[in-house]
């Protein structure tokens, strides 16, 4: 496929499809909630990328999904030519013929500024019974007048929800307005917080494997898992 570099052919997690079908005017997080819904009864879904045509700003038109488990791939071929619920298209599948990471260049011209923009949302108030999956649909949906929402996190055990917006100006304050009196599912959702964005970030991948702010996670955990390791040996 033009615009990417297939690194190899080998198949670590499982197998891959290929879907069509969606607005390629979809906010990319939106796409994939979508899409983790729709696949998640084949297997379990272990890698979503989308990716983006950059000259249009919008997406590509095709995504792959990683997907693992006992005839994963033959229960996620089943579903080509289904309607997606969480906005009524069309989704067509097909086994990719491209395995293993591929890079996608185009994001080595991203500013920085792409990716440090983004105001973190605290909320609590929505109904803690419901799935997970239809909790970041429903907030992802709530907050998208803010700006794009590029991921929301349940926080099970303190009953709280981050959702991650790169806003436009005044996504701040639009995310307050949206606090008390308005409901998700009918439950009234309260804005506890809003955190500004932070420094800039010096390094950010092109592969499909792992978000910026994802990336620097797994750095951290992996620095504290080594210090702990240092203390129980000495």
């Amino acid at each position: 496929m033009k615009g990417f570099e297939f690194l190899d052919s080998s198949d670590p997690s499982g197998p891959r499809i290929c879907v069509e079908g969606y607005d390629t005017s979809l906010y990319e997080y939106d796409l994939e909630l979508a899409l983790i819904k729709h696949f998640s009864s084949c297997g379990e879904i272990i890698h979503i990328y989308v990716p983006r045509n950059f000259e249009e700003g919008i997406l590509r038109r095709y995504a792959f999904i990683d997907i693992a488990g006992e005839g994963a791939l033959e229960k996620a071929l089943e579903l080509s030519g289904s309607y997606v619920d969480v906005g009524g298209w069309q989704v067509f599948a097909k086994e990719s013929p491209y395995q293993g990471e591929y890079i996608d260049p185009g994001w080595a011209a991203v500013s920085k500024k792409h990716f440090n923009s983004q105001h973190m949302v605290t909320v609590m108030g929505y109904d803690t019974s419901l799935p997970v999956i239809d909790l970041q649909i429903g907030l992802s949906k709530h907050f998208s007048s803010c700006g794009e929402v590029t991921r929301v996190t349940i926080l099970p055990n303190v009953r709280r929800a981050l959702i991650y917006i790169r806003g436009v100006e005044g996504a701040a304050e639009k995310a307050l307005e949206l606090s008390s009196g308005r409901d998700v599912g009918g439950c009234n959702i309260t804005v506890t917080g809003v955190m500004q964005p932070r420094g800039p970030i010096k390094n950010f991948p092109t592969s499909n494997r792992a978000s910026p702010m994802m990336k620097a996670l797994m750095m951290k955990n992996k620095m504290k898992n080594q210090m702990k390791d240092q203390m129980t040996t000495e």
